[in-house]
Protein backbone atom coordinates (compact mmCIF):
# COMPACT_ATOMS: atom_id res chain seq x y z
CA UNK A 1 0.00 0.00 0.00
CA UNK A 2 3.01 2.50 0.62
CA UNK A 3 4.37 2.21 -2.61
CA UNK A 4 0.81 2.90 -3.92
CA UNK A 5 0.43 5.93 -2.17
CA UNK A 6 3.73 7.03 -3.15
CA UNK A 7 2.87 6.05 -6.90
CA UNK A 8 0.19 8.14 -6.79
CA UNK A 9 1.99 11.09 -4.82
CA UNK A 10 4.46 10.95 -7.59
CA UNK A 11 2.41 10.63 -10.82
CA UNK A 12 0.23 13.82 -8.98
CA UNK A 13 3.11 16.35 -8.42
CA UNK A 14 4.38 15.64 -12.04
CA UNK A 15 0.71 16.66 -13.13
CA UNK A 16 1.15 19.75 -10.77
CA UNK A 17 4.16 20.62 -12.39
CA UNK A 18 3.55 20.03 -15.73
CA UNK A 19 -0.09 21.93 -15.14
CA UNK A 20 2.27 24.87 -13.54
CA UNK A 21 4.85 25.04 -16.11
CA UNK A 22 1.95 25.50 -18.77
CA UNK A 23 0.71 27.85 -16.58
CA UNK A 24 3.86 30.16 -16.22
CA UNK A 25 4.28 30.07 -19.92
CA UNK A 26 0.86 31.33 -20.55
CA UNK A 27 1.91 33.74 -17.87
CA UNK A 28 5.26 34.57 -19.64
CA UNK A 29 2.97 34.95 -23.39
CA UNK A 30 0.58 37.41 -21.57
CA UNK A 31 3.54 39.96 -20.08
CA UNK A 32 5.06 39.53 -24.07
CA UNK A 33 1.36 40.51 -25.19
CA UNK A 34 0.99 43.40 -22.75
CA UNK A 35 4.61 45.15 -23.71
CA UNK A 36 3.69 45.27 -27.13
CA UNK A 37 1.19 46.82 -29.45
CA UNK A 38 0.89 46.59 -33.41
CA UNK A 39 2.82 48.38 -35.27
CA UNK A 40 1.13 50.78 -37.31
CA UNK A 41 1.94 54.15 -39.22
CA UNK A 42 0.89 56.70 -41.07
CA UNK A 43 2.88 57.14 -44.15
CA UNK A 44 2.93 59.97 -46.65
CA UNK A 45 0.57 58.82 -49.05
CA UNK A 46 3.12 56.81 -51.29
CA UNK A 47 0.68 53.53 -50.54
CA UNK A 48 -1.04 51.29 -48.15
CA UNK A 49 -0.27 48.23 -46.57
CA UNK A 50 -2.60 45.95 -44.47
CA UNK A 51 -1.80 43.20 -41.83
CA UNK A 52 -3.71 40.26 -40.58
CA UNK A 53 -2.19 38.02 -38.62
CA UNK A 54 -2.07 36.34 -35.50
CA UNK A 55 0.44 36.76 -32.64
CA UNK A 56 3.26 37.09 -34.50
CA UNK A 57 1.44 39.86 -36.63
CA UNK A 58 0.65 41.57 -33.39
CA UNK A 59 4.13 41.47 -32.64
CA UNK A 60 3.96 39.48 -29.35
CA UNK A 61 7.95 38.64 -28.05
CA UNK A 62 9.18 41.76 -29.80
CA UNK A 63 10.54 44.61 -27.21
CA UNK A 64 8.48 47.19 -29.27
CA UNK A 65 6.25 47.20 -32.33
CA UNK A 66 9.27 48.25 -34.73
CA UNK A 67 10.92 44.72 -34.22
CA UNK A 68 7.85 43.03 -35.43
CA UNK A 69 7.76 42.01 -39.49
CA UNK A 70 5.35 45.12 -39.56
CA UNK A 71 7.31 47.66 -37.95
CA UNK A 72 10.94 46.60 -40.32
CA UNK A 73 8.35 46.95 -43.47
CA UNK A 74 7.31 50.23 -42.01
CA UNK A 75 10.80 51.67 -41.47
CA UNK A 76 11.84 50.18 -44.97
CA UNK A 77 9.02 51.66 -46.72
CA UNK A 78 8.19 55.13 -44.32
CA UNK A 79 5.92 56.73 -47.20
CA UNK A 80 3.47 53.79 -46.76
CA UNK A 81 0.68 53.87 -44.72
CA UNK A 82 0.38 50.43 -42.28
CA UNK A 83 -2.57 49.62 -40.71
CA UNK A 84 -2.09 45.77 -38.41
CA UNK A 85 -5.56 44.74 -37.45
CA UNK A 86 -3.72 41.41 -35.89
CA UNK A 87 -5.18 39.60 -32.63
CA UNK A 88 -3.28 36.54 -30.52
CA UNK A 89 -4.83 33.54 -30.63
CA UNK A 90 -6.23 34.24 -34.37
CA UNK A 91 -7.11 30.90 -36.49
CA UNK A 92 -7.49 31.36 -39.97
CA UNK A 93 -11.15 30.40 -39.69
CA UNK A 94 -11.72 33.27 -37.24
CA UNK A 95 -10.35 35.69 -39.82
CA UNK A 96 -12.54 34.30 -41.86
CA UNK A 97 -15.25 35.42 -40.02
CA UNK A 98 -13.47 38.86 -39.02
CA UNK A 99 -13.31 40.02 -42.66
CA UNK A 100 -16.95 39.16 -43.36
CA UNK A 101 -17.17 43.08 -44.25
CA UNK A 102 -13.46 43.73 -45.33
CA UNK A 103 -13.22 47.20 -47.44
CA UNK A 104 -10.52 49.41 -49.16
CA UNK A 105 -7.93 48.94 -51.13
CA UNK A 106 -4.20 48.31 -51.14
CA UNK A 107 -1.29 47.65 -52.56
CA UNK A 108 -0.11 44.86 -50.79
CA UNK A 109 -2.00 42.66 -47.47
CA UNK A 110 0.35 40.93 -45.56
CA UNK A 111 -0.95 37.59 -43.93
CA UNK A 112 0.61 36.39 -40.79
CA UNK A 113 -1.33 32.68 -40.32
CA UNK A 114 -1.84 29.09 -39.58
CA UNK A 115 0.86 28.97 -36.13
CA UNK A 116 -2.51 28.36 -33.97
CA UNK A 117 -4.05 26.22 -36.59
CA UNK A 118 -1.29 23.74 -36.18
CA UNK A 119 -1.49 24.32 -32.35
CA UNK A 120 -4.69 24.01 -32.40
CA UNK A 121 -4.59 20.09 -34.53
CA UNK A 122 -6.88 21.69 -36.37
CA UNK A 123 -7.31 19.47 -39.69
CA UNK A 124 -5.23 20.35 -42.73
CA UNK A 125 -7.70 19.91 -44.92
CA UNK A 126 -10.42 22.41 -43.09
CA UNK A 127 -7.35 24.99 -42.61
CA UNK A 128 -6.31 24.95 -46.57
CA UNK A 129 -10.12 25.76 -47.17
CA UNK A 130 -10.35 28.36 -44.75
CA UNK A 131 -7.44 29.74 -46.18
CA UNK A 132 -8.36 29.55 -50.01
CA UNK A 133 -11.92 31.34 -48.88
CA UNK A 134 -9.68 33.92 -47.30
CA UNK A 135 -7.91 34.80 -50.40
CA UNK A 136 -11.12 34.72 -52.28
CA UNK A 137 -12.07 37.40 -49.97
CA UNK A 138 -9.29 39.70 -49.88
CA UNK A 139 -7.77 39.48 -53.54
CA UNK A 140 -10.45 41.96 -55.04
CA UNK A 141 -8.91 44.18 -52.04
CA UNK A 142 -4.99 44.17 -52.92
CA UNK A 143 -2.99 44.24 -55.53
CA UNK A 144 -0.40 41.19 -53.96
CA UNK A 145 -0.87 39.15 -50.85
CA UNK A 146 2.26 37.79 -48.79
CA UNK A 147 2.14 35.22 -46.39
CA UNK A 148 4.14 34.16 -43.59
CA UNK A 149 3.22 31.26 -40.93
CA UNK A 150 5.78 30.17 -38.24
CA UNK A 151 8.41 27.71 -39.26
CA UNK A 152 8.45 24.69 -37.71
CA UNK A 153 5.79 24.63 -34.63
CA UNK A 154 7.13 21.26 -33.46
CA UNK A 155 11.03 22.69 -33.05
CA UNK A 156 9.60 25.58 -30.43
CA UNK A 157 11.72 24.75 -27.41
CA UNK A 158 7.89 25.02 -25.35
CA UNK A 159 7.71 21.61 -27.03
CA UNK A 160 9.23 17.99 -26.70
CA UNK A 161 8.96 14.13 -27.06
CA UNK A 162 5.81 13.07 -28.81
CA UNK A 163 3.92 16.46 -28.89
CA UNK A 164 6.92 17.91 -30.70
CA UNK A 165 6.94 15.50 -33.14
CA UNK A 166 3.44 15.81 -33.53
CA UNK A 167 3.55 19.59 -33.87
CA UNK A 168 6.46 19.01 -36.59
CA UNK A 169 4.44 16.48 -38.72
CA UNK A 170 1.39 18.69 -38.82
CA UNK A 171 4.21 21.69 -39.71
CA UNK A 172 5.10 20.04 -42.66
CA UNK A 173 1.74 19.17 -43.67
CA UNK A 174 0.50 22.65 -43.62
CA UNK A 175 3.13 23.95 -45.42
CA UNK A 176 3.04 21.74 -48.36
CA UNK A 177 -0.27 22.37 -48.87
CA UNK A 178 0.31 25.99 -48.69
CA UNK A 179 2.93 26.03 -50.65
CA UNK A 180 1.05 24.08 -53.55
CA UNK A 181 -1.78 27.04 -52.98
CA UNK A 182 0.55 29.78 -53.55
CA UNK A 183 1.83 28.48 -56.87
CA UNK A 184 -1.52 27.78 -58.12
CA UNK A 185 -2.82 31.70 -56.74
CA UNK A 186 -1.98 33.98 -58.90
CA UNK A 187 -0.71 37.67 -56.94
CA UNK A 188 -0.55 34.95 -53.62
CA UNK A 189 2.95 34.45 -51.97
CA UNK A 190 4.19 32.08 -49.51
CA UNK A 191 7.03 32.49 -47.15
CA UNK A 192 8.70 29.46 -45.91
CA UNK A 193 10.02 30.12 -42.88
CA UNK A 194 10.17 26.54 -41.89
CA UNK A 195 14.03 25.35 -41.31
CA UNK A 196 14.69 21.73 -41.13
CA UNK A 197 15.92 20.10 -37.61
CA UNK A 198 19.64 20.38 -37.20
CA UNK A 199 19.99 23.59 -39.44
CA UNK A 200 16.97 25.60 -37.49
CA UNK A 201 18.16 28.84 -35.53
CA UNK A 202 15.23 28.72 -33.27
CA UNK A 203 16.41 25.16 -32.26
CA UNK A 204 20.03 25.95 -32.27
CA UNK A 205 20.07 29.34 -30.64
CA UNK A 206 16.71 29.61 -28.74
CA UNK A 207 18.48 32.16 -26.53
CA UNK A 208 18.97 34.15 -29.41
CA UNK A 209 16.04 33.91 -31.41
CA UNK A 210 12.81 32.96 -28.83
CA UNK A 211 11.40 34.73 -26.11
CA UNK A 212 11.29 34.23 -23.01
CA UNK A 213 8.19 31.70 -23.24
CA UNK A 214 9.98 29.50 -25.58
CA UNK A 215 7.36 30.06 -28.04
CA UNK A 216 7.03 33.54 -29.83
CA UNK A 217 10.32 35.47 -31.48
CA UNK A 218 12.37 37.75 -29.95
CA UNK A 219 13.58 40.70 -31.63
CA UNK A 220 16.42 38.73 -33.52
CA UNK A 221 13.91 36.05 -34.37
CA UNK A 222 11.39 38.40 -36.21
CA UNK A 223 14.85 40.03 -38.05
CA UNK A 224 15.55 36.56 -38.98
CA UNK A 225 12.12 36.07 -40.28
CA UNK A 226 12.08 39.67 -41.76
CA UNK A 227 15.12 38.85 -43.65
CA UNK A 228 13.45 35.80 -45.21
CA UNK A 229 10.06 37.67 -46.01
CA UNK A 230 12.36 40.48 -47.43
CA UNK A 231 12.20 39.68 -50.91
CA UNK A 232 8.74 38.98 -51.16
CA UNK A 233 7.91 42.03 -49.70
CA UNK A 234 10.47 44.47 -52.48
CA UNK A 235 8.77 42.54 -55.18
CA UNK A 236 5.24 43.53 -54.38
CA UNK A 237 5.88 47.27 -53.60
CA UNK A 238 8.69 47.54 -56.34
CA UNK A 239 6.24 46.84 -58.40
Amino acid sequence: MRWLIGGVLVVMGVGVFLYMTDAFRYMKTYYLIARVAPYEQTGSGEGAIQFLGDSTGYGTGATRGKYSIAGRLGAEYPGYAITNQSVNGRTIDILLQDIAGFSGQFDLIVLQMGGNDILQKRDTDLVLADLEAVLQRLLPHTKEIVMLTSGNVGGAIAFSGAEAQEYERLTRAYRTRVIELSKNTPHFTYVDLFDEPGHDPFQEQPDTYTALDDLHPSNAGYGLWYSKAKPAFDAALNK
